[in-house]
């Protein structure tokens, strides 16, 4: 049998290889490209010597599939899978070697078309359509099972480059080859409810037009051709629409009075290019932050994202818009069908016998093209939330974007180095009126009216309020954290204000959660955080804020820093959050200096500085106008205000900045402030005010010290710890306790201590690390005393504090010098006497 199939097939090989095994006519050619087999760039070619089918792939060819070269026996047995016997068997059916009887039962037919040697379709009158399958050397009225061969008024392979035109149903495909005697015309079997059964990776890479029936099914049928050959890689898709006052189901045929050259000129003019977003190689880079961002690569109903260093490949299906990870190990049949439908899969990938699919050839090809797209960076998936892409406004919504205010589906593909992922629904913002300015002053006007213990902090809420839901967009991102007590009023301001105003677009937790709850909520969403009872009484509480405000500290600023986390598995996480945090408690757990430039301090009175009958009147009003102005609709039209004002907000936000380092003499203060003002600044002006309006305003505000002193700086307050540390002097049989600032007055002259001299103080001090050089007026600190390491303890300063004193002014470094006893020989930092 070897020496006959070989023989039969000498010269049929692209013709018997396009048709079972569904390879492209490109890839039939003697020309330098990917395998077909094992993918890559250029490791194969067709050379068909002496009409053997002969290949050839430095990679997977030759007998041991380590490299060299194939005939067209061992390309249809590695391609689909098949025994040899399989093959043989298929080989003669396409030959007609087992020949069927030479007149098939088709007798009364109309209409007789041959799909192949095997596979006949007939039709009766009264439109009867029947079926006829060649099957153990006999006719059954029956199509074939697996994946049925197209009708083609051309072999494929005798024309690679030609455009093909499909049409429904062979009685218009008779039609179709009268009107396009020169084009390949094609239609499929078994009608609408068939579509999937029929082997369209036959035409994968060629240009298509479809002429659809004029009727819904005909339309519909079109379209789900399309979107199948569309995921297989068509070069091209166009659709020809029926022309205008025909009747319904409409067709070719009935063009009975078009010759030729009309119908090529309908074409022409009608026909009709449809579009899926885009394409990989069509994609122009228009960041401004990568100059070669990393291109995807769409292999159908999901793109190819890339792959990660820890074993790890990300994919993007259509139809759910949900970006997954999938190990090595996990490229199984479950997890393939969550990417595309199984009859997708057994098309490009059919088992043994066309049944089935062959999920082994699958992930191996799915592995070679990951390898050509490169590495992804988790890092360039965004969530939720107002972002900027080049110069343009994304607006995540969860299920659409808003793309410079355009709703658009989340499944379809946007042009951009970033992927936005499918995410829970966040109702409202698009499609409202956005707030009048008259009605955004309203906003602004309550916010001022709570019981702020400075007016200031009324128009920092307003700005916080309006720019937290576009939090991703900003550069900087300022956080507020409101202290108040007991009947203050902060319940109600955030049970009434400030949550029915931003609702579904902030994350609002309770006193308890942890910063891994946060931060695996968010995920990829740049939403702003609310978090209530934000208290440190006990010490597993003070920890988890620490922990909280670190996450706070990382999401203040925009750049590529990201947080890393390990897991049990062994695969790291990371995580960049932009949000912007509001924080309420009794009293704050700022312990750092960094934490303290990041976060606005405000306060509420106590309700004790009125009288019962004022605040009673002021409440009543206030209640009013709450249920009048602040609901989640209005809140919502605000968001509308917001996302429409963006570009504007931004330039407010640099304008402000600018105004407030000025004022301040600060650029983290301007940075702090700038966005707050910005947002305050919108609810009555639209427009983005010039410099000198944007100084003006600022300096309209009343700031007190709090806010023009953002406190001392680190250094300063490492010297205070140490000063004030308390310690225990002897003199004579009694001992003293002072602070250390009060012993280093003593030793400089500055104090008369009646119970301690000189001499007693200066001990105490160098049996710390501290030495007062009284003629210099230095204070030298060693930089390895345990008495230092010691006071400083469990502070961020125990580990560094030489590194941190010497960027005190004045502050110099000591050569090694004495202080007191054994191994005390040190160098050391000599602060001014000045300075203390």
């Amino acid at each position: 049998m070897t020496t006959d199939i070989n023989k039969a097939a000498q010269g049929r090989w692209p013709q018997l290889l396009s048709s079972i095994a569904g390879i492209t006519a490109k890839q039939l050619t003697n020309e330098h490209q990917p395998c077909p087999l094992c993918g890559g760039k250029d490791r194969y070619r067709f050379d068909d010597q002496d009409g053997s089918g002969s290949w050839y792939c430095n990679q997977c060819g030759g007998k041991h599939q380590s490299g060299g070269a194939g005939n067209g026996m061992t390309l249809l047995i590695r391609k689909t899978g098949m025994s040899f016997k399989e093959a043989a068997q298929k080989i003669e059916q396409h030959l007609g070697l087992s020949a069927p009887p030479s007149d098939p039962p088709t007798q009364g037919a109309e209409l007789v078309h041959h799909y192949s040697q095997t596979f006949i379709i007939c039709r009766f009158p009264n439109k009867k359509i029947r079926p006829l399958t060649w099957v153990n050397n006999k006719w059954i009225r029956k199509a074939p099972e697996g994946i049925r061969p197209l009708l083609l008024s051309h072999q494929l392979h005798t024309r690679p480059d030609a455009g093909v035109l499909i049409v429904e149903g062979e009685k218009t495909y008779d039609a179709a080859c009268r009107l396009f005697p020169s084009s390949i015309v094609c239609t499929w079997s078994g009608g609408s409810s068939a579509i999937t059964k029929s082997n369209w990776a036959a035409l994968k890479n060629r240009r298509v037009a479809i002429w659809p029936d004029n009727d819904g099914p005909g339309r519909k049928a079109a379209d789900k051709i399309a979107n199948t050959l569309h995921d297989l890689g068509c070069a091209s898709i166009s659709e020809i629409p029926a022309p205008p006052d025909t009747p319904s189901a409409w067709d070719l045929a009935d063009a009975t009075d078009w010759t030729s050259a009309q119908a090529h000129d309908y074409v022409k003019q009608n026909r009709q290019q449809k579009s899926w977003g885009i394409t990989p190689s069509s994609i122009p880079d228009l960041s401004t932050e990568a100059s070669n961002p990393p291109q995807e690569t769409s292999t159908g109903p999901f793109q190819l994202l890339g792959y990660d260093s820890q074993g790890g490949y990300y994919y993007q299906p259509s139809r759910d818009g949900l970006i997954k990870r999938i190990s090595t190990q996990s490229h199984t049949a479950t997890m393939l069908t969550s990417l595309a439908s199984e009859s997708y899969w057994a098309t490009i990938y059919p088992g043994r016998n066309d049944n089935g699919v062959n999920w082994t050839s699958a992930a191996s090809a799915l592995f070679e093209q990951q390898a050509a797209v490169g590495m992804f960076d988790p890092g360039r998936i965004r969530g939720r939330g107002a972002w900027r892409d080049a110069n343009r406004t994304i607006i995540h919504l969860g299920d659409r974007l808003l793309v410079d205010g355009v709703a658009k589906p989340i499944t379809k593909p946007l042009i951009s180095r970033y992927r936005y992922q499918h995410l829970v629904r966040i109702d409202g913002a698009e499609g409202l009126p956005p707030l009048s300015d008259d009605y955004a002053a309203q906003i602004g006007n309550i916010a001022n009216r709570f019981h702020w213990s400075n007016p200031l902090y009324g128009a920092l809420i307003a700005g916080w309020v309006v720019t937290a839901p576009i939090c991703g967009a900003l550069r900087w991102r300022p956080h507020i954290w409101l202290t108040a007590g007991s009947g203050s009023g902060k319940s109600e301001f955030l049970s009434r204000f400030l949550t029915p105003l931003l609702d579904e677009m902030a994350l609002l937790v309770e006193g308890g959660t942890s910063e891994a709850g946060i931060r695996q909520q968010l995920g990829t969403d740049a939403l702003p955080v609310i978090l209530d009872e934000a208290e440190s009484n006990e010490k597993a509480d003070a920890q988890r804020m620490q922990n909280i405000l670190g996450l706070a500290r990382v999401a203040s600023t925009e750049s590529r820093s990201a947080l890393i986390k390990g897991s049990p598995g062994g695969v790291t996480n990371s995580y960049k959050v932009r949000s912007m945090f509001f924080l309420s408690s009794i009293g704050t757990a700022l312990k750092q200096n960094a934490d303290r430039n990041r976060f606005v301090e405000i306060s509420m009175r106590s309700p004790h500085e009125m009288d019962p009958e004022t605040r009673r009147t002021h409440w009543e009003a206030l209640d009013a106008d709450l249920a009048k102005y602040i609901t989640p609709e209005i809140g919502q039209q605000l968001m509308a205000r917001t996302f429409a004002m963006l570009p504007t907000i931004l330039e407010s936000t640099e304008t402000f900045t600018r105004a407030a380092r000025k004022h301040f003499g600060s650029s983290r203060t301007g940075d702090q402030y700038g966005p707050l003002l910005a947002g305050a600044y919108s609810l009555i002006d639209s427009e983005a005010p010039k410099p000198e309006t944007a100084e003006l305003f600022l300096a309209q505000l009343q700031w007190n010290d709090d806010q023009q002193d953002q406190g001392p700086s680190d250094e300063r307050n490492c010297l205070s710890k140490i000063l004030q540390h308390p310690v225990r002097a002897e003199a004579g049989d009694r001992s003293y306790t002072r602070t250390v600032g009060e012993l280093i007055d003593i030793c400089l002259g500055h104090k008369t201590d009646f119970d301690l001299t000189v001499t007693p103080a200066n001990s105490a001090l160098l049996r710390l690390g501290i030495r007062v050089e009284k003629d210099d007026r230095e204070i030298c600190i060693s930089n390895t005393a345990e008495g230092i390491r010691s006071i400083l303890k469990a502070t961020q300063w125990e580990n560094c504090w030489p590194l941190t004193l010497a960027r005190l002014p004045g502050a110099s470094k000591k050569k090694p010098m004495r202080f007191t006893g054994a191994g005390s020989i040190a160098r050391s930092i000599a602060v001014a006497a000045d300075e203390l």
